[in-house]
Parts: structure tokens; C-alpha cells; sequence
């Protein structure tokens, strides 16, 4: 029987790695700093003047999915981050994650949402569009939804599953729906 060779098929394994991140490096980012690592099923879809832009060392897991539609779309990604698995964020407006940022899987970041008028049904509404400022060493749990309008500040910790409705201050750990601080970090 043939001997397979484990090291090279580890070693094939990241040469397609550093391939894939270095299509989408050239396709979707206009600025990316050092290490920068792309999931091979990671998807973007980028309207216009779209703004990605990230920092050194930054990764991005399989299966997270970046939209950036009209008018206006920015997300600014810092040094140090991970963004996990099956993450969704959509910006039309402004997305910035900070620095030594750690987001778990499947949560969700949007910096709009959808008119609800009464008097205009609502498939011809159009959206109400904002922010999401996330600051440096946050980490975001699993699950976790982060809405418009919002800041998130440094050191704060954003339990599993919680829907961010409201600004959550410096070092404060925040959990529910919607998300009330409990404690702070010591």
C-alpha cells in the first residue's frame, strides 16, 4: 500500500488558503494590513463605493457573509480581530470594529434597519440608516445581534445571544435581550 504524505497535504491545504485570501484581498478590500485570512467559503457582496478595510492579523471564518449596499457603505476592521463563523454583518452606512476584537459565531452586525410607517406599506419603505461603533477588546458571544445606532465600549463583553439595542459603556458585561449591563470587568 502507498504511504501518504501528511505534510503535504497540510502544506497543499495552506498554499489554497493563502490563494483564496489573496483573491479576495484583491477583489473585495481596498486596504488590508498584514496576515489578513479569508475562509475560502467566506462571502462579500460590495455595491458601489463600497469601503472594507482591515488591519493586520485579522481573520475571517468560513461561512461569514459581508454586505455592503447603497448609500455609502464603510466597515473598518482593526488589528488583532477575529470574526467568527456564519457571522452576518450588512453596512449602508458605517460599521468600525477595534482593535483585539473577538466575535463568536453566527452574530449578526447591521447599521440599518427598515421603516414601519403606517400610513406606507412595507415593502416600499425605505431603510433608516446608522452606525455601529465597536471598540477596542470587546468580545461578542456567540449568536449575539448588534443593531443600529450603537456603541459598544472598549473592553466590553457582549454575552451569547443578546440583542444590542443601546450603547454599552467601557468594560461593562452586558447580556439579554435586550442586552442590560450585569457586572463590570475587573
Amino acid at each position: 500500500m502507498a504511504q501518504v504524505d501528511k505534510a503535504s497535504y497540510r502544506n497543499r491545504g495552506g498554499v489554497i488558503q493563502r490563494l483564496v485570501t489573496a483573491y479576495k484581498r484583491f477583489r473585495y478590500f481596498t486596504a488590508a494590513g498584514e496576515n489578513l485570512v479569508v475562509k475560502p467559503s467566506a462571502e462579500f457582496r460590495l455595491v458601489g463605493h463600497a469601503v472594507l478595510e482591515v488591519g493586520d492579523n485579522v481573520t475571517i471564518q468560513d461561512q461569514s457573509f459581508f454586505q455592503l449596499t447603497m448609500p455609502e457603505p464603510k466597515v473598518f476592521i482593526g488589528n488583532n480581530t477575529v470574526i467568527g463563523r456564519r457571522n452576518i454583518i450588512t453596512a449602508k452606512n458605517r460599521i468600525s470594529i477595534g482593535n483585539d476584537v473577538l466575535i463568536g459565531s453566527d452574530v449578526q452586525i447591521i447599521d440599518h434597519s427598515h421603516g414601519i410607517r403606517r400610513d406606507v406599506p412595507i415593502r416600499l419603505q425605505k431603510a433608516e440608516i446608522g452606525f455601529v461603533e465597536i471598540g477596542d477588546d470587546v468580545w461578542i458571544g456567540a449568536g449575539a445581534k448588534i443593531l443600529m445606532n450603537v456603541t459598544i465600549g472598549t473592553g466590553a463583553v457582549i454575552g451569547a445571544n443578546s440583542v444590542v439595542t443601546t450603547d454599552i459603556p467601557d468594560y461593562a458585561i452586558a447580556v439579554g435581550s435586550p442586552a442590560k449591563v450585569v457586572k463590570y470587568r475587573v
